[in-house]
C-alpha cells in the first residue's frame, strides 16, 4: 500500500503521543492479516447488539495509540438483512495496523433512516469506553448516507469528535438529493413520454425497477438521445457525464433512486413529497421557446408539508461546523453529484467555517470509487490536521 511518506511517519508518530492504558473488559483476541502484505497486528473485538436489532463491532488494537474512528456506513436495501457493513472490514483492516481502534454499527432497520444512524453510530463511543476505556480522542468517519450522518454527528455533538471524514457524502441533505432525483424523472417524462410506468411522484406497486425502469429509460435514451442532452443542460438536474455512456448512466441512476424512494414508505409515512408547482425549469444553454415548452407541458406535483418536513429531519446539514472535516469525493458521482458538496460548502462558509472544510476531490466517475492508498492519506492527512493543527491541501 502506498501513501506518502509525509503521512506514513506522522501517523506513526501519533501513535506514540497520549499512549496511556486503558482498561478493558473480556474479548476475544485475534490476529488478523492485513490487506496489502501489512505485518499481522493482534486485536481484540468486540461484538453485540444495542436497541431493536442493531449489531455493532468494536476492533482495538495491541499497539492501541488511544484514538477511536467511528464509521457510519451507507444506504442499504430494506430488502437486505441486518449486518455489519461488508467494507468496515477493509477500514480496520487500514487502520488498525496504524494503532487506531475502530467501531462501527448496522442500524436498526435498513433503508433511508438518518436518525437512527446517528443515534446506533453515536451511541458506539459509549459502549467503546465501557469496554476499553475512554479514547484520548474520537474521529467519525461515514460513506454516501453514512456520509450525511457524520455531518449530522460533527454538527449536534462538536466536542464528541475531533474530526470527520465524509467520503462521497451526501452533503446537500435528504431533501435536495430527493427534489433532484425527482426532477430527473420529471423531465424524462417530458422528453420520453410513455415510456416509463408511473410518474415522479408515484409508481405502481410491484414495479420491478429493472424491467419497468432501468432497460425501457436505456432503450428509449438508446433510441434518441438527443433529449438527454438537453436534461443535461438544465439548471435543476445537473446531471455529472464526461462521455454519452456515462449521462445516460447518470440519468437511469437517478431515475432508480427515485423509484427506490418512492417504495420506501416509512421514510414519509406514503405520503407525497416532491412539489415542482412553482419551479422554473432554467438554462443558460438551451433555447427560449424549448424552455418554454418544458415549463408548459412538465409534469407539475404538490407535496404534503408532514412529508416535506421528514425529509427535513432526515437530514438538511446547517453547515455549523465546529470541527476539522476532509470531504472526500469523485468528480463525477452518478449517485451523489457534485451540487452536494457545494451546497455544504455554501452553508459552512455562511457559518462563517469555511477554515475548517477541506473539499478533495478523485477525478473519476463513479460512486465512492477510491483507492485504499487515497483513503488512508486522507484519514491520515485528517489526523494531522486534528493532532498537530496541520490543514491539508484540498
Amino acid at each position: 500500500m502506498h501513501i506518502t511518506t509525509f503521512t506514513a511517519v506522522s501517523i506513526g508518530l501519533l501513535m506514540t503521543v497520549g499512549c496511556a492504558e486503558h482498561a478493558t473488559s473480556p474479548v476475544t483476541t485475534l490476529t488478523a492479516s492485513v490487506a496489502d502484505k501489512a505485518p499481522s497486528t493482534a486485536f481484540e473485538v468486540v461484538d453485540g447488539s444495542t436497541g431493536p436489532g442493531s449489531l455493532y463491532r468494536l476492533v482495538r488494537p495491541a499497539n492501541w495509540n488511544g484514538i477511536l474512528v467511528v464509521y457510519a456506513h451507507g444506504y442499504t436495501s430494506p430488502d437486505a438483512p441486518i449486518a455489519l457493513p461488508a467494507e468496515a472490514t477493509l477500514i480496520t483492516s487500514l487502520l488498525t495496523p496504524q494503532g487506531f481502534a475502530v467501531a462501527y454499527s448496522s442500524f436498526s432497520e435498513n433503508g433511508w433512516d438518518v436518525k437512527d444512524g446517528a443515534q446506533r453510530t453515536h451511541q458506539l463511543l459509549g459502549i467503546f469506553a465501557s469496554n476499553f476505556g475512554q479514547p484520548r480522542h474520537v474521529y467519525i468517519g461515514g460513506a454516501s448516507l453514512g456520509g450525511l450522518i457524520a455531518s449530522k454527528l460533527t454538527e449536534t455533538y462538536p466536542r464528541d469528535y475531533a474530526g470527520a471524514l465524509a467520503a462521497c457524502a451526501v452533503a446537500g441533505g435528504t431533501r435536495r438529493l430527493f427534489e433532484y432525483h425527482s426532477n430527473v424523472r420529471a423531465l424524462f417524462d417530458f422528453f420520453y413520454p410513455g415510456v416509463l410506468p408511473g410518474n415522479a411522484a408515484t409508481l405502481p406497486p410491484g414495479t420491478d425497477v429493472t424491467t419497468g425502469i432501468v432497460l425501457p429509460a436505456i432503450a428509449a435514451m438508446t433510441a434518441n438521445p438527443t433529449p438527454a442532452g438537453y436534461m443535461a443542460a438544465i439548471d435543476q438536474t445537473p446531471l455529472p457525464f464526461a462521455t454519452p455512456a456515462q449521462l445516460v448512466e447518470s440519468i437511469v441512476t437517478a431515475l432508480v433512486g427515485n423509484a427506490t424512494e418512492l417504495t420506501d414508505d416509512l421514510l414519509t409515512n406514503g405520503k407525497p413529497y416532491f412539489d415542482n408547482r412553482s419551479t422554473v425549469y432554467s438554462s443558460a444553454l438551451l433555447p427560449a421557446p424549448l424552455l418554454q415548452a418544458i415549463n408548459a407541458g412538465i409534469g407539475r406535483f404538490d407535496a404534503s408539508p408532514s412529508a416535506v418536513a421528514l425529509l427535513d429531519h432526515n437530514y438538511t446539514p446547517s453547515g455549523d461546523l465546529r470541527i476539522p472535516m476532509l470531504m472526500l469525493s469523485n468528480a463525477l458521482d452518478p449517485v451523489v453529484p457534485g451540487f452536494n458538496q457545494a451546497s455544504y460548502l455554501a452553508a459552512v462558509t455562511a457559518n462563517g467555517a469555511a477554515n475548517l472544510l477541506v473539499q478533495r476531490q478523485v477525478p473519476v466517475f463513479g460512486h465512492c470509487v477510491f483507492t485504499p492508498a487515497q483513503l488512508l492519506t486522507a484519514f491520515g492527512d485528517l489526523v494531522l490536521w486534528g493532532e498537530l493543527g496541520i490543514k491539508p491541501a484540498p
